[in-house]
């Protein structure tokens, strides 16, 4: 499944680039809210499975979710890019506003 998938890469990440911090987005979310429950339990695992060198934990950082969405079914079937084809869909936006999150989480900001 799609979480052993991401709990795996979390390992590599930590194994082989020492990383302590994970930002996590959830795809294809089916209700609002749900991300966040499955971040909050990809966390739960890795709490007690992985850890990075001296007992140090990972921290996954939820930064948002993409609905699912039919525009985007809808654009993989016509060979467009969503974000050009139906930049107002859901997921659209939802892409949008986790780039925003990401930009300022990433990028400090001028004094």
């Amino acid at each position: 499944t799609s979480l052993t998938d991401a709990y795996a890469t979390i390992k590599v990440l930590v194994g082989q680039q020492q990383r302590q911090t994970i930002r996590v987005i959830i795809n294809q979310a089916t209700r609002s809210g749900s991300g966040v429950a499955i971040t909050n339990q990809l966390q739960q695992v890795l709490d007690r499975f992985v850890v990075v060198g001296l007992n140090q934990p990972i921290r996954l950082v939820h930064m948002g979710d993409i609905p699912l969405d039919p525009e985007v079914r809808q654009a993989i079937m016509r060979r467009q890019l969503m974000m050009q084809a139906t930049p107002g869909c859901p997921a659209g936006v939802a892409l949008g506003q986790i780039a925003r999150n990401l930009e300022e989480s990433v990028i400090p900001r001028a004094a």
